[in-house]
């Protein structure tokens, strides 16, 4: 064999071997870096899982706090119970306070499934059907459940949409006494979209979550965590491309850097080989012993590659360093050269590092222990980088500690990902005070703020704004218009305003301005005046002008009517006072206003205890046959029989009762009433053929007024109720016709009163089907002077006629009335002709003695 065959054969040889190497360190990082990837990536999704879920859980608490708090009221469970002291008002006042923007419905069940109130949301139609918000009553009725939620999913029309059907049980001191069942839509864009880590989030049930793997054909344990409170997981799909290419990436670094790592060893070990193998006579031995030591080097790189995807660095008991892998150097940027014999603390460390863990650092290496961490580091370029590090003592052949071995990784990715949830953290936080669509602070921003001022604070001045005709915008443009002109004013408020003042949003079109400290009333009516100039403005969108206005309730804290904690609902009286005085006006919280508020105060209060009392009592007024004059029946009018003052007509209260949504109760007190004392005149043989109410829109929807009427005997008397043509006009949906087939069905003849008061149409008359319909005084009245008013109640009569609807006429005041009504075709009389309001006593008297009927012009006197 030649020389040139020789050193031929010994390069292939070489060469093999190095290519050998490089494969078999390939396949041993393949083989030890992609599980340990998977397991990373694994366990970043878990962690991912665990944030989403509490993220989907505190969504849940803060729709849940509120609601537990109604559930657990003793108020509720004495309201199921059948309590009289509790009125459904009150009870749908509390349900109502449940209703935000993401609210779909609430309902309030009994014990045996009836809906007792239920509010609609201000969101879209619920998508759980009645069937489905009744299911939490069977596990109550067993006993399965305790004072725990039933939290039920369903995913909306988007995957990042969800509606959640939450019961809660009502309990007492006794079994349980029903459901309250509220249907939330939220936005789980946040939670439920992917990312660069994972392929896709959603939530799904246990069982979803257990057959996930026979489902999809991925035999892993999926990746899901539980939503605390409910049957439900947040389920993350893994991103495998993501794990591909993180290992490609490091596998083609890392390989290539062990290539040229053992190139010069091969390198040497050719050179050297050649010069043995061409002189295989000279010194044999001495060739032997260095392919030896070449052989346990080359053990050694291989071993330390094989963990080189972790940073090593070997310090002695001074941390001096005394050897690192390449991936160290990689890691921070320096050189072997510039790394050996330096202190591994000083290298690395800068004036980001925490102290306190370079306290904890050092003083394990003190004690020689083990010591793990994560802390801040430096490369050489100066860049920070976070590092996860484990030190960990080696000892010697005599038990003493020789060096210490620091194996640490890169974790700068997984602490931007940790900052950038904490980012998200206080967005919403900032978000939970600010309105979302005008980027004002909102109503909770504003109460906050008032409360930190306190009322012991510097006497502060606020301006309450309401958009006048907001509505009509709405109504004829559309909710995009609407949320364009809010924007605008909005934009408008930030421009008026000074530094140190503060301009919210506190409802639909409401906003508030609190000027700064020092800034008195006059201020804020100058302010007042340029911003209602401004709001004037024509409003242009989408080749369109919007027209609104504004009215301005101004209070200023002076100390002797009111002082900071008093300012909001002070100017919301002054903001009433412009309203009532026609709109787009400002109105200065004054003395004689102060005076005014006070006095509808003090009647507020006289009226809540009238309510309690029940002070208020029913007068009847009679109905007569227009031919015959036999009576037919009577209309029942509240009047308040005030201990101090007598007995009060509806004006006197009816307005401000409104405003405090105590109609109901009233309402309510009046119908038992009026029930009891038509019982009481049918026993006495009176025999009253009808009886009706006026009934509002809560009233339609009460649905204990079937339940009252059953327990009390009436005999044969008929029940019927008087809706004011307002109310057919604003009424006609779907929910309010199914209360009124609900009641007819239930025996309660409909009458619609006040005709011709309003714009109902005739296609709102056939749907609603009424069996009686009142004609107006207002068009009764002048029958007797002009041809032209009988001849539109002689057309109001064709009407009645046509559909099969009876004709009422109010304000017979007249004979003259009389006899042109019953000329005109109308079917029953009612007015002062044949009596005024009586109370029950003396409509019985009258009525025993046969002084009712057709009695001539003097009638009308009689009280």
């Amino acid at each position: 064999m030649t020389r040139l065959d020789v050193d031929r054969r010994f390069l292939l040889l070489t060469a093999a071997g190095y290519l050998t190497a490089l494969a078999a360190i390939a396949a041993a990082l393949w083989l030890v870096a992609m599980p340990a990837l998977h397991k990373l990536h694994r366990a970043a999704l878990e962690t991912q899982a665990q944030t989403r879920a509490a993220s989907v859980q505190d969504a849940l608490t803060l729709v849940l706090s509120d609601a537990r708090e109604l559930a657990e009221a003793p108020a509720t469970a004495a309201y199921l119970a059948g309590s009289g002291r509790i009125r459904p008002a009150q009870m749908r006042r509390d349900l109502e306070r449940l209703v935000d923007g993401v609210t779909a419905q609430a309902l309030l069940f009994d014990r045996q499934g009836h809906v007792r109130l239920r509010t609609p949301g201000r969101v879209r139609r619920p998508v759980f059907g009645l069937a489905e918000t009744r299911q939490g009553l069977s596990s109550l009725e067993n006993g399965l459940i305790g004072n725990a939620p039933i939290v039920s999913y369903r995913p909306g029309k988007t995957p990042v949409e969800a509606a959640f059907l939450i019961s809660l049980p009502i309990l007492s001191d006794g079994p349980p006494r029903g459901m309250l069942v509220i249907e939330k839509h939220l936005d789980l864009s946040r939670v439920l979209a992917g990312d660069a880590v994972s392929a896709a989030t959603q939530l799904a049930t246990g069982f979803q979550v257990q057959m996930y793997p026979e489902w999809s054909g991925d035999r892993t344990d999926p990746i899901a965590a539980p939503v605390v409170g409910t049957d439900f997981y947040v389920k993350i799909a893994r991103n495998t491309k993501l794990t591909a290419r993180l290992g490609w990436e490091m596998g083609r670094e890392v390989f290539l850097f062990t290539g040229f790592a053992l190139l010069l060893p091969f390198m040497a070990m050719g050179l050297a080989g050649r010069r043995f193998i061409v002189a295989p006579h000279r010194a044999l031995e001495d060739s032997r012993r260095r392919l030896a030591s070449q052989q346990v080097e080359l053990a050694e790189l291989a071993q330390i590659a094989r963990m080189s995807h972790d940073s090593i660095l070997v310090s002695d008991r001074d941390r001096r360093i005394v050897w690192t892998n390449p991936a160290f150097l990689t890691m921070t940027g320096y050189t072997a050269e510039e790394v050996l014999g330096q202190n591994a603390d000083a290298l690395l460390q800068g004036p980001g590092t925490d102290p306190d863990v370079s306290r904890s650092l050092r003083e394990a290496i003190a004690d020689t222990r083990p010591v793990r961490a994560e802390i801040l580091n430096y490369r050489r370029d100066g860049t920070p980088f976070w590092a996860y590090l484990s030190i960990t003592p080696i000892f010697d052949s005599q038990g003493q500690v020789a060096r210490f071995a620091t194996i640490s990784s890169d974790i700068t990715r997984r602490k931007a990902y940790e900052g950038q949830l904490e980012s998200v953290r206080r967005k919403l936080e900032q978000q939970a005070l600010q309105d979302s669509l005008t980027g004002l602070p909102n109503r909770r921003a504003l109460e906050h703020l008032f409360e930190a001022l306190g009322s012991e604070a510097d006497p502060r001045t606020i301006i309450r704004i309401d958009l006048d005709h907001f509505k009509n915008v709405n109504d004829t443009l559309g909710h995009a218009a609407g949320d364009h002109v809010l924007t605008r004013i909005a934009a408008i408020l930030r421009n008026c305003i000074a530094p140190g003042d503060v301009a919210a949003r506190i409802g639909g079109d409401e906003f508030v301005i609190l000027l700064g400290s020092g800034r008195d009333a006059i201020e804020a009516q100058a302010m007042a005046e340029r911003l209602r100039d401004e709001i004037l403005r024509d409003i242009p969108f989408q080749n369109k002008t919007c027209r609104v206005g504004a009215s301005f309730g101004i209070c200023a804290a002076d100390g002797r009517l009111v002082d900071n904690s008093a300012l909001l609902v002070s100017a919301d009286a002054a903001l009433y006072a412009s309203k009532d005085g026609g709109r787009n006006a400002i109105t200065l919280y004054t003395p004689s206003l102060h005076r005014d508020v006070q006095e509808k105060r003090r009647l507020a209060l006289e009226i809540e205890q009238a309510v309690l009392r029940e002070e208020f009592v029913p007068y009847f007024q009679p109905q007569f046959d227009a031919a015959t004059h036999a009576l037919v029946g009577i209309e029942t009018l509240a009047r308040w029989r005030h201990p101090l003052r007598g007995i009060l007509p509806p004006s006197a209260f009816l307005g401000l009762a409104g405003q405090m949504s105590m109609l109901p109760e009233i309402d309510r007190i009046i119908y038992r009433k009026g029930l009891e004392e038509v019982a009481a005149m049918n026993r006495a043989g009176l025999a009253i053929p009808k009886i009706s109410f006026n009934a509002g829109v809560a009233q339609l929807r009460d649905s204990d007024l079937p339940g009252i009427a059953a327990g009390i005997e009436i005999g044969s008397t008929r029940i019927a109720l008087e809706v004011l043509e307002s109310v057919l006009v604003e009424e006609q949906n779907e929910e309010f016709c199914f209360h009124i087939d609900l009641l007819r069905e239930q025996g309660f003849g409909i009458e619609v009163d006040d005709f011709g008061s309003g714009h109902a149409s005739v296609v709102g008359l056939m749907q609603l089907a009424p069996d009686v319909m009142k004609i107006d005084q207002r068009l009764v009245v002048p029958v007797t002077r002009t041809e032209r008013a009988r001849r539109l109640v002689r057309s109001i009569v064709d009407i009645g006629r046509t559909f099969g609807i009876g004709v009422t006429a109010e304000g017979v005041e007249t004979s003259a009335h009389a006899e042109i009504l019953a000329g005109l075709g109308c079917d029953t009389l009612q007015g002062f002709h044949f009596a005024r309001p009586l109370s029950a006593d003396d409509f019985s008297r009258r009525l025993a003695a046969g002084r009712f009927g057709d009695r001539g012009p003097g009638a009308s006197s009689v009280a």
